[in-house]
């Protein structure tokens, strides 16, 4: 279990990426409001699905990132931060000063890596 010094360390951590995250997904959002309609020339069109879909990539990824930093947040108001989600175990304390926004241990995690893994 983490010390009440690296609690709030990471504590202070994620609320700046908290904010960080939330920020750079409300650029996004801005960004694709703000492109003109499509042009008529194929090059055109096909370098604006290109950053459509480029942008969807990145605000999922920023979307998911920023879901695991609530989550974590919530554990640490909940007392239950250094608890693993899947099987209620302690998360080792070099995990979570390393990823402050862990939600499993690592035997949990690496079986959900296995699992999500194409076959």
């Amino acid at each position: 279990m983490l010390d009440e010094k690296h609690t709030l360390r990471n504590r202070k951590w994620l609320e700046e990426q908290q904010a960080r995250l939330t920020t750079e997904l409300g650029d996004i959002h801005m960004v694709v409001d703000e492109r003109p309609g499509y042009s008529t020339h194929m090059a055109d069109q096909a370098s604006e699905v290109f950053e459509q879909a480029k942008n969807m990539a990145v605000t999922q990824r920023l979307k998911h990132t920023l879901d695991e930093v609530n989550r974590a947040l919530q554990k640490m108001d909940n007392g239950t931060y250094h608890l693993c989600d899947r099987c209620g175990g302690e998360i080792d304390q070099a995990r979570l000063q390393a990823l402050p926004h862990a939600t499993l241990c690592m035997p949990c995690q690496t079986r959900a890596e296995l699992h999500s893994r194409p076959r």
